[in-house]
């Protein structure tokens, strides 16, 4: 609770709590406005069956893919400074001199910060299901919701545990433009490969994808994330859904065992981190 108290404190402190809500409000009411426009234009007589539900999730999954990209960013740039800056203004000494291990100091950031970063996600998350859900009529399994919710939340976990780790090795603007630069590769390799792989695939350009998924899985969560949502729509839908989602369509899903990969892989980020953060000299 100590650690979770005094994340809050710091991203109050920094004016991020007053930024993000005040910006987040306004992304939410755009996307509102943008949801209402679509589902309620006028149809033809004759229209495709379950059409709105089409629209719906098309719009679910932009909302979700824009406000996982809100925050991403919220994460990298609360945390990029969180070790190599606080270890040039000197703040790092003050903290070190009581006697608590660099480790326990480490994933108390983590664990503090990550709680405030959970809560966010899921608060945008609501915000961007439940008005689909209103709007478009679009009915979901609880088990699916809950997964999809979950793993939206996930990804800037990972993000953040990427972030934190650079934060160890790196100064603070390089650590950020290194884990935005990676994010945005991430994002771009796999969209990339969604466009190919509609026009045939190419071996190589997959082989890349997998990689840099290893490395940074958010899009490769975001994918699974739409798997699921699909999933759970307790109707009967049409048989091309997912290539009417377009660019949003899960091409390459993630087996649970990938899942469980990024389980291990955050581990050993918090690992690599604590080793990081205990052979840096903060003098």
């Amino acid at each position: 609770m100590m650690w979770i108290a005094f994340a809050g404190k710091e991203l109050f402190r920094k004016k991020i709590v007053l930024v993000a809500s005040v910006l987040t409000l306004l992304f939410v009411a755009l996307f509102n406005f943008g949801l209402y426009k679509v589902t309620h234009r006028g149809h033809s007589i004759v229209q495709l069956p379950f059409e709105n539900i089409l629209e719906g999730m098309t719009m679910l999954m932009l909302g979700l893919l824009f406000a996982g990209m809100i925050v991403a960013f919220l994460v990298l740039f609360a945390t990029m400074g969180t070790i190599s800056g606080e270890v040039e203004n000197g703040l790092m000494l003050a903290v070190l001199a009581r006697p608590i291990p660099r480790w326990k100091l480490y994933l108390g950031k983590y664990f503090g910060t990550g709680f405030w970063i959970f809560l966010y996600s899921t608060v945008l998350f609501l915000m961007i299901y439940l008005p689909v859900h209103e709007m478009a009529n679009m009915p979901m399994q609880t088990a699916s919701l809950v997964k999809t919710w979950l793993l939206f939340c996930w990804g800037p976990l990972l993000l953040l545990a990427v972030s934190l780790l650079g934060s160890a090795y790196l100064p603070m603007l390089g650590n950020g433009v290194a884990c935005a630069m990676l994010y945005g590769l991430g994002l771009f390799s796999s969209f990339a490969e969604s466009i190919i792989n509609a026009k045939g695939g190419n071996e190589t350009l997959s082989s890349i994808s997998l990689g840099v998924s290893m490395v940074m899985p958010s899009n490769s969560l975001f994918s699974r994330m739409t798997y699921e949502t699909i999933q759970g729509i307790d109707l009967p839908l049409l048989p091309d859904i997912m290539s009417s989602l377009g660019p949003f369509s899960p091409s390459n899903v993630p087996s649970p065992a990938f899942i469980g990969y990024t389980v291990i892989y955050l581990i050993a980020l918090l690992a690599l981190g604590c080793r990081a953060f205990k052979n840096k000299d903060i003098a």
